[in-house]
């Protein structure tokens, strides 16, 4: 599914921008193209630039010792990735791979302070997006925390479905291939127990998936409902 033409002043970090900063600001970034499967940022590695995501998907995630992999975050269109580093100067706390070819734009860190002093809404945005992430890391700890793997996935299913979702007949539509390791990633359980549990939610008329690995849910409120249990 391709996404809609895309412009800077769309992305969250860029709102609320006069024609005038997006002019400057446009001086600043640099297009880049990645492939699926492409790691754009490596874990521990110096942050020296920003990235807006312009079409296309990442996945924000770190690998444990036993080599187990946990996704923090997805992101897609209008978001921007590696800001975290340009602000605190220290390296880079997770590895961000394409999950779809990716179109970027890049911002290094010199012009990403010089923007942040001239364009005050830009770091109000930025305190506002730093704040919504911690926010979701609370609610993903108390997921892991007190829910079952079936009421885990539901509940990341419906918060990508709110966040992201495409209207689809009666249901809504993820725009992000996602396979179920990569779920089970996400809500940190195998990925047997993952594949019952989406099984079960097949099932029961919650959503089905493309050969894309795109899910649709098809019953967004009961999908929530199930997910509190």
């Amino acid at each position: 599914m391709a996404d809609p033409p895309f412009s800077i002043g769309h992305a969250p970090l860029f709102k609320g921008l006069s024609e005038e900063e997006l002019n400057v600001l446009q001086g600043f970034l640099h297009p880049r193209t990645v492939a699926a499967g492409a790691d754009i940022i490596l874990e521990e590695q110096p942050g020296e630039v920003a990235y807006v995501l312009l079409s296309g998907s990442v996945k924000i995630h770190l690998q444990q010792r036993d080599g187990t992999e946990v996704i923090l975050a997805v992101a897609r269109a209008g978001e921007v990735v590696g800001e975290m580093s340009l602000v605190d100067s220290l390296g880079r706390s997770a590895t961000v791979e394409t999950l779809e070819p990716t179109r970027l734009l890049w911002m290094d860190r010199e012009s990403f302070w010089r923007c942040l002093h001239a364009m005050p809404a830009m770091t109000y945005n930025l305190v506002e997006l730093l704040s919504r992430r911690l926010r979701l890391a609370d609610t993903h700890i108390e997921a892991l925390a007190s829910l079952s793997v079936p009421a885990r996935v539901a509940r990341h299913l419906v918060a990508l479905a709110r966040e992201y979702g495409e209207p689809a007949g009666t249901g809504v539509t993820i725009p992000i291939p996602l396979v179920q390791s990569d779920i089970a990633a996400m809500v940190g359980a195998s990925r047997a127990s993952v594949n019952q549990a989406l099984g079960s939610l097949r099932r029961r008329g919650f959503l089905r998936a493309d050969r894309a690995h795109r899910i649709t849910v098809l019953d967004v409120d009961g999908l929530a409902r199930r997910a509190s249990t």
